[in-house]
């Protein structure tokens, strides 16, 4: 090879080299390029992903996925993320993790909603003062809000006067409301102590000349706690204030010791001597004393007033133990007659060492109050210590033997009452036909055939159907020398009786037994009760062959 040959060979052999060489450089580029691409196109995709900034009114709740175009649950702010509150408006970074990838945001908390609230009026004495807060409640915003006086009132001026109150937020939005101030130039409350009587009007009074009462506090009860609303007029205007009824001294009181017999019960007055309150006072014991102890123990009473002030003093109680029977008295035997009443305990009578808690019980579960015979009733007496006495009697039960001396007796005695000597014939009849329906009470039922029992029954029991009705009239009439008779209905399935009376003018039908419709059959003609009967179901219909002629 020639040296031309060598050389054209080594230079061909150097451009190919350097042509190799920038083939590498341009593939090289080319992947540079791509790479940029990709990390450009990645870059632009996860900013894309994610809000950079976010704005929210203060008080909206803020979530992660808030700030992502496409929600994602499981997002969360990364610790490096600028702390917020959203009370707090204001400028905050933020950065968001969702998946793979962290978003760095921006929030901004902003309040644009000016705060609301609602006025109250506010009273108090003249000379007090009260910041702008008092005249407002229920404020309502997002943020903190500040409350100010727009200007602020005069609190030596008496009287009412409006105050502009301004509400300013974080967002530095602005509210104004207006409120009433009322300066009373009388205290809002006073207090006395119960006891003391009524105050003096000056007593209300913070500021002005004259003073003088409305209300009429005399009348208030001054010995009760309580509360009262007062009425003045200071300088022409009209005020109120409280008066409150204080009982703030404790009671003072007196006891003593007290003896007695175990087991009876014991009230705290029985320790009690005397007591000094200016309001009433109660008194119980601390604690119940026991007593079933025999012998001496002490007691602590507490006394307190209507301030609810205590005191509280110790006195002795002694027990003895009784041992000691009841006695009874008057017990003896009984006579009874079947039909009468009976009361058992009637004059008997017991006594103990220790009355309290006695007891007296009559046995009487063997009586047979229907049946003739004798029958034993015990009395037993008990104490509460259980110490008890027995006395046995015998009870003696007869039929009831009724005799017209005993009522002529009872018929005289009414007579006595109802009939004076100067009355006519016509009067007389007429008390005891009012007698009669005014004190005799109707039953349905009694025994028939014996007059005088009837009668009887009237006049001592008051109680009974027609047949003692027309009894008891004819034993106060023939008691009375009033000519009369008995007259019975015609038997049917139901009986009445009643009476036929002459006053020297013939006989007139005399009926005092009530009936639902309440009719006066006194003195009445025949012809009147018989057109009576008639629309009656034939109530008084008779034999007239029985009987003499009837007017």
């Amino acid at each position: 090879m020639t040296k031309m040959q060598h050389g054209q060979e080594k230079q061909a052999m150097r451009k190919k080299k350097k042509k190799g060489k920038y083939k590498t450089a341009k593939v090289i580029c080319i992947m540079l390029a791509l790479l940029l691409l990709l990390f450009a196109g990645g870059w632009f995709y996860v900013d894309s992903l994610a809000y950079k900034v976010c704005r929210v009114e203060a008080g909206v709740k803020v979530e992660p996925s808030d700030f992502l175009k496409k929600p994602d649950e499981t997002a969360f702010f990364t610790g490096e993320s600028q702390p917020f509150h959203i009370a707090e408006p204001g400028e905050y970074h933020i950065e968001v993790k969702s998946g793979w990838f962290t978003h760095k945001c921006t929030l901004i908390i902003e309040d644009t909603i000016a705060p609301t609230c609602e006025p109250v009026p506010v009273k108090m004495e003249i000379g007090q003062t009260c910041g702008a807060d008092a005249f407002v409640t229920n404020i309502t915003d997002a943020t903190a809000v500040t409350v100010e006086y727009a200007a602020e009132p005069d609190f030596t001026k008496a009287g009412g006067q409006t105050v502009q109150v301004v509400l300013t937020d974080k967002g530095n939005n602005m509210s104004v409301v207006e409120a009433e101030l009322f300066l009373s130039p009388v205290v809002e409350d006073l207090t006395v102590e119960a006891g003391q009587g009524a105050p003096r009007p000056e007593s209300f009074l913070i500021s002005g000349k004259e003073v003088s009462f409305i209300t009429e506090v005399d009348a208030f009860d001054y010995g009760r706690v309580g509360d009262y609303e007062v009425s003045l007029k200071v300088d022409g205007a009209v005020y109120t204030s409280r008066l409150h009824v204080a009982d703030t001294m404790p009671p003072m009181a007196e006891v003593q010791d007290v003896e007695g017999f175990a087991l009876v019960p014991r009230k705290a007055e029985e320790f009690i001597v005397g007591i000094e309150d200016a309001t009433d006072v109660t008194a119980d014991f601390l604690e119940e004393p026991d007593l079933s102890y025999v012998g001496t123990q002490e007691v602590i009473i507490s006394f307190t007033d209507g301030g609810g002030n205590e005191t509280q003093k110790t006195a002795q109680l002694t027990l003895f133990e009784d041992t000691e029977a009841p006695v009874i008295s008057g017990a003896k035997d009984l006579q009874y007659f079947i039909g009468d009443t009976i009361s058992y305990k009637k004059n008997i009578s017991v006594t103990d060492n220790c009355p309290d808690g006695l007891v007296l019980e009559v046995d009487t579960a063997g009586v047979n109050l229907n049946e003739e015979g004798v029958y034993p009733i015990t009395y037993t007496a008990k104490d509460l210590a259980g110490n008890a006495t027995s006395v046995t009697v015998n009870l003696t039960v007869t039929p009831r033997m009724y005799s017209i001396e005993e009522v002529d007796a009872l018929a005289d005695a009414v007579l006595a009452e109802i009939i004076t000597p100067e009355m006519t014939e016509l009067e007389k009849v007429q008390a005891i036909y009012n007698w009669n329906i005014r004190h005799i009470a109707y039953i349905n039922h009694s025994e028939k055939g014996d007059w005088v029992r009837a009668a009887y029954e009237g006049l001592a029991d008051r109680k009974g159907d027609c047949y003692v009705y027309a009894c008891t009239a004819k034993e106060l009439l023939t008691r009375a020398g009033i000519s009369n008779m008995d007259i019975t209905k015609i038997p049917t399935r139901r009986e009445h009786y009643w009476n036929l009376v002459d006053i020297g003018e013939g006989w007139y039908h005399f009926d005092t037994t009530p009936r639902t419709d309440h009719p006066r059959i006194f003195m009445w003609t025949d012809e009147e009760l018989m057109e009576y009967s008639a629309m009656h179901y034939n109530s008084h219909n008779y034999d007239r062959s029985l009987y003499p002629e009837i007017n």
